[in-house]
């Protein structure tokens, strides 16, 4: 079952997007869970993980990953995010995250 959200940004040259995010569950697990993701014209396979260190984002087909906070944290998770993929993706999978946390 997907679930759809709206996401809104404001980028650093003040320009204001909003756009539909929906994402999925394709297989949880104990330790990991790995969602598809769209948003804004991309499309993102993403592993969210859990470690002794903290929480992780793996994009396994773009051999990419990075370091999370807890969801709640979307202006962390997103830096962090986009240090790996543009701002828009960034924002996009951080909301995601989030949502997955309340929802999934």
């Amino acid at each position: 079952m997907g679930h759809t959200l709206q996401c809104q940004h404001t980028y650093p040259d003040g320009e204001k997007a909003s756009w539909r995010v929906r994402w999925e569950i394709l297989d949880p697990s104990k330790d990991s869970c790995e969602l598809l993701v769209h948003g804004r014209g991309s499309e993102y396979r993403i592993i969210l993980g859990q470690c002794s260190t903290g929480r992780y984002l793996c994009i396994p087909l773009l051999d990419i990953g990075c370091g999370l906070a807890e969801p709640w944290d979307l202006r962390w998770n997103t830096a962090q995010i986009a240090s790996v993929l543009n701002e828009t993706d960034a924002v996009t999978i951080a909301a995601a995250i989030y949502d997955h946390s309340r929802h999934g």
